[in-house]
């Protein structure tokens, strides 16, 4: 055997063969229907000498014929896989054969020599079949039978001696049909079975279609294959909760209802936390909203154990509104959505914080407003909290935040001078070796805004001081290190204390912001108080409109727009000497705010 055109040997051919191949159809399609199909390469004699040796005897011709490279043989184990390449591949499996060999060559698509197998397909003996027909029936078949019998042995021996190979099938060309014996004809309907599901993986592997393979005894049907296999599997099973997301639920579950200081500034939270703790089913959802530090996350870890407790509730799941959104946004990318709704929708209760993390989160609303409208449906308790009411989050939707506010909505305002005298004292006594005098406990409150969290600074720090100074810190040593933390007034920032601050910045007689004058003097500084009477206190617009001079809650709302507008542009505010640029305003305020 010899190549040309650039094929050294038939291995090499077929190795090229199969990679031109594969680029043309895909791997994944090559995995599919070619991993059983067998290769080869046959030489067939050239035109050239073929021609030349006409002119004597066939004998001189078959011996003079010289061979090349004329066909890539591709033997398929099963009729119906070697139909599937011949309609689907021929075309790809010629252009690889070109770019093998380096010219163009034919392309045989043959079946594996499979007799047995092959039942119905028209190459077993005909004779046979009728002998075994009349054996079953037990007597001789009628005269026009034998007739056809005799008729269907003529036409065998025919087609033996015919140069038909049964073994090889060129191309999509199929046997012409015999003729069939009425006794075949109902042999085959006995024999024929109700076609069983079978996977393209096993036909291209056993190269035999259950649907036209007859067999005497039932058989148990094959398993249905998936191409996805394991991954469809993984996918569709229950995933657990990211570890995340479970260790955030376990730091907020140490938070308790023992330990949580109530005084004057929450105690409307925490008659609705008792209320629901209570009765899950009263009022829900219930939101709690209020500036940071006011005690929010704690109420609601200690609500999750309540109801762990008391209610023998299983499953409550307390999170953050960023731990939901990225758990929904990883079961999307991860094809497990339905295991993400079963986790939540399936819980006994559901606690969210900071709601307002899911602004102008269209996907991730649409999923809660879902989830929050079955466990509306089944009666489960459901909690959130923020900074700010529902309502007045914008980028929430109007559904949602309606959803929200048809519950039960309390404000937790900050840490009132009690409260914080109060929660001082725990703190020195779980980090400082040695008591606080009241006096110092006293000034400390007087000095810090409403915030929880920086009472626990504070109290780290003077820890720190103990143990530096080896006894309690004076005032004016933690004035010296901690006055980041600490204000010289001991007002804490509320409405009236602003509505000072903006007056003493710009050269203003007292109470003139809640007067109804318009002048320019006076609109552009009311506006900027207005702004941070919603930054630093977090109170509703209704309260704050009212403050100043009796205005609406829409007039409240124009300011901090107003007054936003003005930092982008950093437009001045107030007229003649006392006029200041925005920003320089309000750190100028900021700082009359914390020394007073």
């Amino acid at each position: 055997m010899s190549t040309t055109h650039g094929c050294n040997n038939d291995s090499e051919v077929i190795v090229t063969f199969k990679e031109a191949l594969k680029q043309r159809v895909g791997a994944e399609r090559y995995q599919i229907w070619f991993s059983g199909v067998e290769f080869d390469v046959e030489s067939t004699p050239s035109t050239e000498n073929a021609a030349e040796s006409s002119a004597g005897s066939p004998a001189a011709a078959s011996q003079n014929a010289q061979v090349s490279p004329g066909c890539i043989i591709a033997t398929a184990r099963g009729q119906f896989a070697a139909d599937r390449l011949s309609k689907n591949f021929l075309s790809a499996m010629r252009a690889a054969a070109s770019a093998a060999c380096g010219s163009l060559t034919n392309i045989r698509i043959d079946v594996a020599s499979t007799p047995t197998q092959q039942v119905g397909l028209p190459f077993e003996d005909v004779g046979t079949d009728a002998k075994s027909v009349a054996d079953q029936a037990g007597s001789a078949p009628p005269a026009s039978d034998q007739a056809d019998a005799q008729a269907a042995s003529e036409s065998t021996a025919a087609a033996a001696s015919s140069d038909f190979d049964a073994s090889a099938v060129r191309g999509t060309a199929r046997p012409k049909s015999r003729p069939q014996t009425k006794a075949q004809r109902n042999e085959r309907a006995s024999k024929r079975r109700r076609p069983q599901t079978q996977s393209l993986a096993a036909i291209l592997a056993d190269g035999i279609d259950s649907r036209k393979t007859a067999s005497g005894s039932a058989s148990p049907p094959p398993k249905r294959q998936t191409s996805a296999g394991p991954a469809a599997a993984a996918a569709s099973a229950p995933q657990a909760m990211p570890a995340s997301t479970r260790e955030n639920m376990r730091r907020a579950m140490d938070h308790s209802w023992d330990n949580f200081v109530t005084g004057p500034s929450n105690r409307l939270a925490v008659t609705a936390c008792e209320m629901t703790i209570e009765s899950p089913r009263t009022a829900s959802p219930l939101v709690l909203w209020g500036p940071p530090g006011c005690g929010k996350s704690h109420l609601l870890g200690a609500v999750a154990k309540k109801l762990r407790t008391i209610h023998r509730m299983r499953q409550v799941i307390i999170l953050s509104a960023e731990d939901f959104t990225n758990d929904f946004i990883k079961a999307l990318h991860g094809n497990s959505l339905p295991a993400f709704r079963s986790r939540f929708r399936d819980a006994s209760a559901l606690l969210i914080d900071d709601i307002q993390f899911f602004v102008d989160k269209k996907a991730t609303i649409r999923e809660l407003q879902h989830t929050i409208e079955m466990f509306a449906e089944a009666g489960k308790p459901l909690v959130f909290a923020g900074t700010k009411a529902p309502t007045e989050i914008k980028g929430l939707g109007g559904e949602l935040s309606g959803r929200l506010a048809s519950g039960l909505v309390c404000q937790v305002n900050s840490l009132d001078f009690e409260t914080r005298i109060e929660l001082l004292r725990r703190y020195a006594n779980q980090s400082s070796p040695d008591a606080w005098p009241e006096e110092t406990l006293s000034e400390i409150a007087e000095a810090v805004d409403g915030d929880g969290r920086l009472l626990i600074g504070i109290a780290n720090l003077i820890s720190l001081l103990q143990r530096m100074y080896g006894s309690m810190p004076t005032m004016e040593q933690i004035r010296q290190h901690g006055s980041h933390l600490l204000r010289s007034s001991g007002v804490p920032i509320t409405l009236q204390t602003i509505e000072q601050a903006v007056e003493k910045v710009f050269q203003l007689e007292g109470r003139s912001l809640q007067s109804g004058s318009q002048a320019k003097s006076l609109t552009g500084p009311r506006m900027l108080a207005m702004y941070l009477s919603r930054e630093m206190t977090g109170s509703p617009y209704s309260e704050i409109g009212g403050h100043y001079g009796g205005r609406s809650h829409s007039t409240a709302i124009l300011a901090s727009q107003r007054v936003k507008q003005w930092l982008e542009a950093n437009k001045q505010i107030g007229r003649g000497t006392t006029a200041l640029a925005t920003d320089e305003a309000i750190r100028r305020v900021e700082a009359m705010l914390k020394t007073g």
